[in-house]
């Protein structure tokens, strides 16, 4: 009677935690989730501040039309990338912003307006970017356990990817920047 006791509690207990763990593994899945739409809200508002830049620079002659060009056609790419293109694309955003906002200075209160809501859109991405590869990272540390894979507990769900850009503001947006300390 004592070894029925002993089974039936081990396997009571082996239940509960395959049960808590799978549910463990599919609240980090809606984390993760949750987390890549904030990232790409992030970019999609750091591209079109980059794209209000860029046009209010042609416009008030800051830029070259050129520059002004480059930086507003890889914000339109980077703001209508697809899955697979985007890091590239973000990356190609960073590159430009790099290049474009360090000849812009700070000549009217306008200017200023834009680069402060560049600054503050570049900081919300550096963040966003920070949480998502945490969640990855979180995700995929629980779907490397043995049992997970065993039993795959993940089900069908893709392993998610960290996602990698240059997200590293240029020295001007870092000074206009409302959230970083002075």
């Amino acid at each position: 009677m004592l070894n029925v006791v002993a089974v039936v509690s081990a396997v009571v207990l082996l239940a509960t935690y395959l049960t808590w763990l799978a549910g463990r593994l599919d609240r980090l899945h809606a984390r993760t989730d949750g987390a890549r739409a904030s990232l790409d809200a992030q970019l999609v508002r750091r591209a079109a501040s980059a794209m209000a830049v860029a046009e209010y620079a042609v416009a008030a002659g800051l830029l070259s039309v050129a520059t002004a060009r480059a930086l507003s056609s890889a914000a339109r790419v980077a703001s209508t990338a697809g899955v697979a293109e985007r890091e590239s694309a973000e990356n190609d955003l960073s590159r430009s912003l790099h290049t474009a906002v360090p000849l812009l200075g700070q000549r009217d209160a306008d200017l200023r307006g834009l680069l402060a809501d560049l600054a503050a859109a570049c900081s919300h991405v550096v963040l966003a970017r920070r949480f998502y590869n945490d969640a990855v990272r979180d995700t995929r540390s629980v779907r490397r356990r043995h049992l997970v894979r065993w039993l795959r507990l993940s089900g069908h769900a893709p392993t998610p990817g960290y996602f990698e850009i240059d997200d590293t503001p240029t020295t001007a947006l870092t000074a206009l920047d409302p959230a970083q300390p002075t």
